[in-house]
C-alpha cells in the first residue's frame, strides 16, 4: 500500500506544505489526512478571532487529534465542555506564575545537575540538552516526592514511550501492526510504574498538581500525567531548542543577551531574569518564528458556527495554523527573520501571536513553559561560551507532537570561567 503522499509531505516539511495549501486554496483552506475529517484552517487574525472568543460551548476537541493515542480520553486536552473547564480550573493554581516561581530554584537544579555532566569544553546537541533539561522538569514537577534513583528511571521510560510514537499512527495504525505493538508496550510500562509513582504520592502527602483532584479512576490519573509529560516536555524542549540556535546564530544577538545577563546584581537572579523586556522578547520571537505546534483545531457542536464570510455546520472542524498566523504579511514585517525587537517596538494580540493557542482551551502550562525556557536560556549562556558547529538553517519536521529541527544541531563549547 502507498504511503499517503500528503501526509508524507506535512510530516516532512509541515511548514512548506501549510504554505503551500493556504497559496492553493486561499484562507480558510483544507487540510485533509488518511481516515480523518478534512480540517478548515486559517492563519488569519480576525478569523482566529472568532475562534479564540466563542463562548466555550461551541467546541469540543477534534476527532482525531494527533497526540490522542499519547494522553488518552481523559486527559485535560482531549475532554470538552463543562468537564473541560471544571479540571481546568481544579489545576489553575499550580499554574499560576506565583506558584511557579517557588519551582524556579529546580529548574535552576536541574541546569546545575546536567552542567555537571559535561567537560570543560566539546561538542554537545541542543536537542539533546533541551529534551533532557524539559524532562527533568515536569518530571519534579509532577512527583516532587521521588528519590533520584526514580527519576533516572522514570526519564528512561519516558524517552522509550515517546520515541516509539509518530504521529502517523493516528492515521496509519493498521499499516504498522508490529511497531503500533511495541507503542502499547512502551505506554503499558510507563503506565505500570507511574501509576505506583502517583500512589507513593498519595502516601506521603506530595504537593502537586495530581493531588489536589480528589478521588480519581486509575485511566483518568494515568491520562492526566501523559497529558502533562507529553504536553509540558517536548513542546518546551523544541522551543528552547529553536531559541538557542537563533540566539547562537547571531553573534550581535547572541552577547547582546550576555551582557543584559551581566547587569543584574547575580546573573541568576530569577526575577531579573523573568522581568528583563529584552530576554522576554527573545523567548516570544522563538516562539513566533518557530511556533512549538504547527495548528490548533476544534470541532463545532451544540450548533452552526459562523467563521467570517461562511457558516460551519455541526460536527464539522476548524482551526488556526499558528505558523501562518505567526507570518501573515500585514502583521509581521520580514516574517522569516529572527528579530527579537519587533516585541520591544509593537504589542500583539493574543490573535495574532498565540504560540499557545487561545480562548478558553489556551495551553494550561503556557506559564511554566515561558519560565523555564527564560531561566534555561539564561543559564545556558551564562554558563556556556558557544558556537553553532554548522549555521545553515535545519529543516523542519514532525516529531512526535511538535515540529523541530530534522537534525541535531550541534554547538562547540567551553564553559565560562
Amino acid at each position: 500500500m502507498i504511503f499517503p503522499y500528503n501526509l508524507y509531505r506535512f510530516l516532512s516539511n509541515p511548514r512548506d506544505y501549510l504554505e503551500g495549501l493556504q497559496k492553493k486554496y486561499g484562507d480558510p483552506f483544507p487540510l485533509s489526512f488518511p481516515g480523518a475529517k478534512t480540517i478548515k484552517l486559517t492563519g488569519k487574525s480576525d478569523l482566529a478571532r472568532s475562534i479564540f472568543t466563542a463562548p466555550p460551548d461551541s467546541f469540543v476537541p477534534s476527532e482525531k487529534n494527533p497526540v490522542g493515542p499519547l494522553l488518552g480520553k481523559e486527559g485535560l486536552i482531549m475532554i470538552g465542555g463543562k468537564n473541560h473547564l471544571s479540571t481546568r480550573k481544579d489545576f489553575m493554581a499550580h499554574f499560576s506564575k506565583s506558584h511557579l516561581l517557588q519551582f524556579a530554584p529546580v529548574i535552576e537544579e536541574v541546569f546545575k545537575e546536567i552542567e555537571g555532566e559535561k567537560e570543560d569544553e566539546g561538542i554537545l546537541s541542543l536537542q539533546s540538552f533541551s529534551f533532557k533539561a524539559t524532562l527533568k522538569i515536569i518530571l519534579r514537577f509532577l512527583f516532587p516526592h521521588l528519590e533520584q534513583r526514580d527519576y533516572i528511571e522514570a526519564e528512561k521510560l519516558t524517552e522509550t514511550f515517546l520515541k516509539s510514537y509518530s504521529a502517523s499512527f493516528l492515521f496509519i495504525p493498521q499499516w504498522v501492526p508490529m511497531t503500533w505493538n511495541v507503542f502499547n508496550q512502551k505506554k503499558l510500562a510507563l503506565d505500570e510504574r507511574f501509576y505506583e509513582y502517583y500512589l507513593s504520592g498519595l502516601e506521603t502527602g506530595a504537593k502537586g498538581p495530581l493531588y489536589d483532584l480528589g478521588e480519581m479512576s486509575k485511566t483518568k490519573v494515568l491520562d492526566h500525567i501523559r497529558t502533562f509529560i507529553v504536553a509540558g516536555h517536548e513542546t518546551s524542549a523544541t522551543s528552547l531548542t529553536w531559541t538557542l540556535f537563533y540566539l547562537l546564530k547571531d553573534p550581535f544577538l547572541k552577547n547582546r543577551a550576555v551582557e543584559q545577563l551581566a547587569l543584574f546584581k547575580s546573573s541568576l537572579d530569577y526575577y531579573q531574569i523573568l522581568d528583563d523586556p529584552f530576554l522576554d522578547a527573545v523567548f516570544s520571537e522563538g516562539l513566533r518564528i518557530n511556533p512549538p505546534v504547527p495548528f490548533v483545531t476544534r470541532k463545532i457542536q451544540n450548533r452552526s458556527f459562523k467563521w467570517g464570510q461562511d457558516t460551519v455546520d455541526v460536527d464539522e472542524e476548524i482551526g488556526v495554523c499558528l505558523s501562518l498566523l505567526h507570518r501573515q504579511p500585514d502583521l509581521w514585517k520580514d516574517p522569516d527573520v529572527f528579530r527579537p525587537d519587533r516585541f520591544l517596538e509593537n504589542k500583539y494580540s493574543p490573535f495574532e501571536f498565540a504560540p499557545f493557542g487561545g480562548g478558553t482551551r489556551r495551553c494550561l502550562g503556557a506559564e511554566l513553559s515561558s519560565i523555564e525556557i527564560k531561566l534555561l536560556t539564561a543559564f545556558f549562556l551564562h554558563s556556556f561560551e558557544c558556537e553553532l558547529v554548522e549555521l545553515k538553517m535545519p529543516i523542519s519536521e514532525v516529531l512526535q507532537i511538535t515540529i523541530g529541527p530534522k537534525k541535531p544541531i550541534m554547538v562547540q563549547f567551553k564553559k565560562r570561567k
